[in-house]
């Protein structure tokens, strides 16, 4: 496993507007019939971005967040905000665990 390198407040601002990008794209691609083929994409991206900083995008924890999201998304055509939301989720979660205390109470 690589080192865990963390999530400065620069990245996380970064992957916001990456989100929002990939949310608003949905949103232009759902006009088409096409919304839904950005979802795999977008995923597939954050999920490469938190593993390059030795993190995980995909956890049992948040499984209820990616659950709830994706066929949100999927229905709504893309006006729902679930890729930010999803995004923002995760990485908040690792800023917050970085900045408490390691008492055990935040557990990966």
């Amino acid at each position: 496993m690589p080192e865990k390198k963390g999530l400065s407040s620069a990245t996380i601002g970064l992957m916001t507007g990456v989100a929002l990008f990939y949310d608003v794209l949905q949103i232009l691609f759902s006009w088409m019939g096409l919304g839904w083929f950005i979802i795999p994409i977008a995923y597939g991206h954050f999920w490469l971005w938190f593993r390059m900083r030795g993190l995980k995008f995909f956890t049992t924890k948040r499984a209820v967040w990616f659950g709830f999201g994706v066929p949100l998304e999927a229905l709504t055509a893309g006006i729902f905000p679930s890729i930010t939301g999803n995004v923002l989720r995760s990485a908040m979660d690792y800023k917050i665990e970085k900045t408490l205390p390691t008492s055990g109470i935040i557990k990966s």
